[in-house]
């Protein structure tokens, strides 16, 4: 049975309810989406494939769709498939400008290789000795993280902890590659196998055992993507999962932050896709000082905040949008900060002015929050 007879089998389940469209994060922003048209009628003749799969690209594959369905209608799959379809020329300018940099820059900004290391210039500590040297653990930066300015706190606050823990880690440096998520988001999986192979190869000749990321886009890729394509010698684990480990093994002790209230925000693709929700919150509760919020819905039933599958490339209106909820949802529960462990959900929650900080996890294991800055 081909794809599209498999997925047609799955979403001739949709009762029609609407379910879906409550909780989708795009339709709470208010962008005209419908995610049970793509499940339900979107695909089911080509002429209304291609209607769908020109708006395809008004989701941000967060899954809250299938978690809620009452008959578990695919429909993130559903919005891959539709992308798949879409010729080169045909995808939205963003999305494709982003393609072609992996292809040609082996990141998502096109930027030079050269320029890598930009997330060290502020650090105190040189990284540079930690490139390409055989060690335990692999740190996968991300490009996100590593060209972008609004991120790079993330990989700096994770080398920190490492050092803190006298980590024995290396890094790529300017050879690091994407992780390759974006092309799969933009149905452009076919075009990744040799980025995929590359990546594995160079922690393999590194003799690595255990790899680390803090992207959750990446880490789902690495754990679960990969594999499929080639073998994966070694472990991998979110930044969450290893700091987790790191305090339960007293290899790291959480510095006081004062009396510090937070709201976690979970990582769609970490909690939902991957599971991953009970490490993170162990280690914030292993902070002294740290008192844990949580928003209405969380944990795997977590609202996206708009920064995930492509829409910030695609949409900017409504990634703010969506983010803008996130922000005002804290604000009612008088937090210092919203805490997350995704790059994605870093930028985009930063790009709505607010009084409330935004920080990733590291941070708090890094000293880089005093009770003097609160």
């Amino acid at each position: 049975m081909g794809e599209k007879a498999e997925l047609l089998k799955k979403t001739d389940k949709c009762i029609r309810c609407g379910t879906c469209i409550a909780f989708c994060p795009v339709a709470r922003a208010s962008s005209p989406v419908n995610s049970r048209y793509f499940a339900s009628e979107g695909f089911r003749t080509l002429e209304r494939e291609k209607h769908s799969a020109k708006n395809s690209f008004n989701c941000t594959l967060c899954m809250a769709c299938v978690k809620v369905c009452p008959r578990g209608v695919p429909v993130p799959l559903v919005v891959e498939y539709l992308r798949s379809q879409l010729g080169e020329e045909e995808l939205p300018t963003n999305v494709k400008q982003i393609v072609d940099n992996i292809q040609d820059s082996g990141n998502v900004h096109g930027a030079d290789r050269e320029d890598w290391l930009m997330w060290t210039y502020e650090s105190d500590e040189p990284v540079e000795d930690r490139v390409k040297v055989p060690a335990e653990v692999g740190y996968f930066v991300g490009c996100n993280s590593a060209y972008s300015p609004s991120a790079a706190k993330i990989p700096l606050a994770a080398i920190k902890v490492f050092r803190k823990a006298n980590v024995d880690f290396t890094i790529l440096g300017p050879d690091e590659n994407c992780c390759a998520a974006p092309l799969l988001m933009a149905g452009r999986l076919g075009q990744a196998k040799k980025i995929i192979e590359e990546n594995v190869k160079a922690f393999k000749d590194l003799k690595i055992k255990t790899l680390v990321t803090s992207c959750p886009a990446c880490f789902r890729m690495w754990r679960d993507v990969y594999p499929k394509i080639t073998e994966v010698p070694f472990k991998v684990e979110h930044i969450t999962q290893f700091i987790s480990r790191l305090v339960e093994g007293g290899k790291i002790k959480p510095e006081s932050v004062g009396d510090l209230r937070v709201v976690y925000q979970d990582p769609c693709e970490l909690a939902r896709g991957c599971g991953i929700i009970e490490e993170p919150r162990r280690a914030l509760k292993s902070i002294p000082g740290l008192k844990l919020e949580e928003y209405n819905q969380c944990k795997d039933e977590v609202i996206c905040c708009g920064g995930g599958g492509l829409l910030r490339a695609y949409d900017q209106e409504t990634a703010r949008n969506a983010a803008r909820l996130k922000i005002d949802e804290a604000e009612k529960l008088g937090v210092y900060a919203i805490v997350t462990s995704c790059p994605s959900c870093l930028q985009n929650l930063l790009k709505f002015q607010s009084k409330i900080k935004i920080m990733d996890i590291a941070e708090l294991f890094a000293g880089e929050t005093s009770q003097k800055e609160h």
